[in-house]
């Protein structure tokens, strides 16, 4: 991208900041990343992190309810929100480049004063129970609950981010002070500024706004199992559902491997977009689904590779032997040069178009920063992925997707699941 220009620098105590100006535009997103998400909790704090999310939203010393924090950002026409995954926590506001110093501010004040009332707390747990729920009765959101669960089993990453009813409703104010207190300090932290900004006094600003932010030393997750996966097989029989969800996949490839990049053109042609194989013969020859995809996902140490569809229950046998067909052959058979030159122009496109708003661009480079510690820039990834051979692609398939190694997971109302093991030579 031409106009993709960064600047990576620590402040006094360590804070780590990346900023990524962009002029033309008229908006800027203030994020802040913080080290730690579900896989650092212990099975009694399942849940934690994502509680502790909403929790900062709750209220502070300067903005005691959460009417007084919300209107801060929405009488100034912005957009404030926050999300947990398994190593990271983020917060960040998109507003009008002149709203910066007012939106920085906002985000900090909840950060570093925060009152976390237990009346708030007590509140928050039928919400959080709720989302829950809701998730579980969403077939396409819980199956992934159920392929976490299979290829990590009951260490943290095999947890669902949210915790359980159960885990959600014995947290008490002192357990996230403390959880707080270990790791929200500059260790763990990135902050991300991307959009219309002036450099020099953003950095004056985050000097102002984080100082008092605590040092601490920055804490590590739970190694990923070494056996993956845990379960080869794993199936939820619901007779209400009229449709069957699967997942069939393998292990992946961590963020420092290599491979990575011949891993999204792998998964790019099997299963991103409406002529990728998995599309064309899943879908249009055969009428199985009306959702078929593959993608894979990659943490500090470990990775998966998943085919995703939901299909009709009385063919479901039939789509995963057509999902498996298509593995073995590009296991096979080396991509043709007309199919990889789309796929890598495909990975291309999404990245270009991703990163023309602002708060993609900040998590772009904020991410590589908090999980990584090192920014990759556009042009170094398309160099990365323009260099990927069709023997590269062929290798890595042949290392990944070998039948031994497939996972899957089944949601739907099957009455039998023999011809699905069978299928996975279980």
């Amino acid at each position: 991208m031409k106009n993709f220009s960064l600047t990576e620098k620590t402040l006094p105590g360590g804070l780590r900041t990346v900023f990524l100006p962009r002029q033309e535009g008229q908006t800027v997103t203030f994020l802040v990343l913080i080290g730690v998400g579900s896989r650092y909790e212990t099975p009694r704090q399942s849940g934690l992190s994502h509680f502790l999310e909403h929790m900062f939203f709750k209220g502070t010393t300067t903005r005691p309810t959460t009417k007084e924090i919300a209107e801060a950002i929405e009488n100034i026409g912005g957009e404030f929100n926050a999300f947990t995954g398994e190593e990271y926590t983020g917060y960040y506001v998109k507003v009008a480049a002149d709203y910066l110093e007012k939106g920085a501010e906002v985000v900090s004040d909840i950060l570093l004063r925060p009152l976390f009332p237990q009346v708030e707390i007590d509140r928050e747990r039928g919400v959080i129970t709720e989302e829950i729920r809701m998730y579980t009765d969403t077939p396409m959101r819980h199956i992934w609950h159920l392929w976490n669960e299979a290829m990590y089993g009951d260490h943290p990453l095999g947890r669902r981010i949210d915790g359980t009813p159960e885990t959600v409703g014995t947290f008490m104010r002192k357990d996230f002070l403390a959880y707080t207190k270990k790791h929200y300090h500059t260790q763990n932290a990135v902050v991300a500024v991307a959009g219309r900004f002036d450099e020099a006094k953003t950095h004056t600003l985050l000097k102002k706004l984080f100082s008092p932010l605590s040092t601490g030393k920055a804490t590590t997750p739970k190694a990923s199992p070494k056996k993956i996966p845990q379960q080869r097989f794993l199936n939820e029989y619901r007779k209400s559902l009229d449709q069957t969800h699967l997942i069939v996949g393998v292990p992946g490839v961590s963020l420092a491997d290599e491979r990575r990049w011949a891993v999204e053109l792998l998964t790019t042609i099997l299963g991103a977009g409406m002529s990728s194989r998995l599309f064309i013969r899943v879908r249009e020859r055969h009428g199985l689904a009306y959702m078929v995809r593959m993608g894979s996902d990659s943490f500090t140490d470990s990775g998966t590779i998943a085919t995703q569809a939901g299909v009709r229950t009385d063919k479901a046998d039939f789509a995963l032997k057509l999902i498996l067909e298509e593995y073995d052959r590009i296991m096979q058979e080396p991509v043709e040069a007309a199919e990889l030159t789309k796929a890598k122009q495909m990975v291309r496109g999404r990245m270009v178009m991703d990163l023309e708003e602002t708060n993609a661009l900040a998590l772009f480079a904020g991410m590589q920063e908090l999980l990584k510690h090192k920014v990759q820039t556009p042009a170094d990834m398309w160099a990365k992925i323009d260099a990927v051979t069709a023997q590269d692609i062929q290798k890595v398939a042949q290392e990944l997707l070998p039948a031994e190694l497939r996972t899957g997971v089944l949601l739907g109302p099957q009455k039998s699941t023999r011809p699905f093991t069978q299928l996975l030579g279980i």
